[in-house]
């Protein structure tokens, strides 16, 4: 056995990022708003769409948000590989170059079959830059570098992500096509901006050692614990943005008002991860997630389960509640597995499809009880609810478990 006063040997500096990695960075960070943008007008505001352009129901949208959720899986667990063979700049520029021309298809004819087969496609392809992209960001960074890296990532996809989804509605109502013809916008650029850094090759510099064993056991049971509850979060969102446009409540408003009073969720998980990139606190308090997880139950119930009095200010005060939990489930499983792989792409796509597991299990479960009990309106929300509720009892567990083992381990 060695000796205990052997010293490790010592780590490799670490090279401070040059003028040229910042450039990369700002122009990765473009990228991704970009391309947020388009995501959430055609995985979110499409939902508005359907309903609005061809009258499609909640279990239609639920359907269509289940498919999606499938090819996102399959995106997202096929980025590492690709990544390894393409290398992550390159596989980058290809979704890109291939993303603007699909939805292209969209927007010059109006069929709802047609625009099916491309959302679908559109969703296997987005799901395989993701992985790839919070690679590049991440790469190379310590700690807390990293937390301020992956805090203005989050911060910027909520952000653009949220604004697009409150004028969507005016877009459907006034410009339908504009839908699609802004996401091919938008990925154009981002293939053009990709293109321009065709010759910038250089990799970050490597990330720092592993960190002492208490803080190590604290971020691997913080990733444990997120990555339960980040399905859920998932599983709530898309079930919430296909039932959302059948909702009475947001009936009552004007239908390009409609999307921006279903968008306040959005807003408060933006502010969620500013407040999280400026603090560390929930670095070293893994125990939060659980509770989360139950708020995320009861804020959902209070969204979609109309109150006697008041209906829209509750609506609204539940989707405040939802975008904390949300932020918080999220930022921590996108912090804690990027920290604990020093970047690597697989634990990128470990979380995107955790994130797309979500979006089959949620609208799935509700478009079967839709199916199954078509006369019982909610259905649906019963089903998702003992989804989340669910992912709440097993993070409970997950914690107690680890607390349990703690309590049990020797003292010397």
């Amino acid at each position: 056995m060695a000796c205990l006063s052997q010293f490790p040997p010592q780590p490799a500096p670490i090279t401070a990022p040059t003028s040229g990695d910042r450039r990369q960075l700002r122009r990765l960070y473009l990228v991704e708003a970009l391309a947020s943008h388009a995501s959430a007008l055609l995985s979110l505001g499409i939902f508005f769409y359907m309903h609005r352009r061809f009258g499609w129901n909640s279990l239609q949208n639920l359907a269509l948000s289940t498919s999606q959720g499938f090819f996102y899986v399959v995106g997202a667990l096929s980025s590492h590989r690709l990544s390894a063979l393409m290398g992550r700049r390159r596989l980058m520029r290809a979704t890109q170059g291939l993303l603007s021309p699909l939805v292209l298809l969209a927007a010059c004819w109006a069929n709802q079959w047609l625009i099916v087969a491309v959302l679908l496609l559109y969703t296997l392809l987005s799901a395989v830059q993701w992985p790839a992209l919070e690679s590049l960001i991440c790469s190379g960074a310590d700690a807390h570098e990293l937390s301020r890296r992956i805090s203005l990532y989050n911060c910027l996809w909520a952000a653009v992500g949220a604004a697009t989804l409150a004028v969507s509605g005016a877009i459907i109502e006034y410009f339908p096509r504009g839908l699609f013809l802004l996401a091919v916008t938008a990925h154009a650029i981002s293939a053009a901006l990709l293109w321009r850094s065709l010759g910038d090759t250089r990799e970050f510099p490597a990330a720092p050692p592993a960190p002492e064993p208490r803080l190590l056991a604290q971020r691997t049971l913080a990733m444990r614990l997120s990555r339960v509850a980040l399905p859920a979060t998932y599983a709530m969102m898309y079930a919430l943005m296909a039932i959302l446009p059948s909702l009475p409540v947001l009936h009552t408003m004007p239908p390009q008002w409609r999307t921006a009073a279903a968008s306040v969720w959005m807003l408060s998980r933006f502010f969620t991860f500013a407040l999280l990139g400026v603090t560390i606190w929930w670095h070293t308090r893994p125990r939060i997630l659980p509770a989360a997880a139950l708020i995320l139950l009861l804020a959902f119930l209070g969204v979609v389960v109309p109150s006697p009095r008041l209906p829209l200010l509750t609506m609204i005060l539940c989707q405040i509640a939802l975008g904390v939990t949300m932020g918080l489930i999220y930022a921590a499983s996108l912090y804690f597995g990027m920290v604990l792989s020093e970047g690597s792409t697989e634990h990128g796509g470990y979380h995107e499809a955790l994130i797309g597991l979500g979006s089959i299990l949620g609208p799935g479960a509700g478009a079967l009880a839709q199916f199954l009990r078509p006369d019982l309106p909610g259905a649906s929300v019963v089903a998702v609810s003992g989804l989340l509720g669910l992912a709440a009892l097993i993070a409970a567990a997950v914690s107690l478990q680890s607390r349990f083992k703690r309590a049990r381990a020797p003292l010397f």
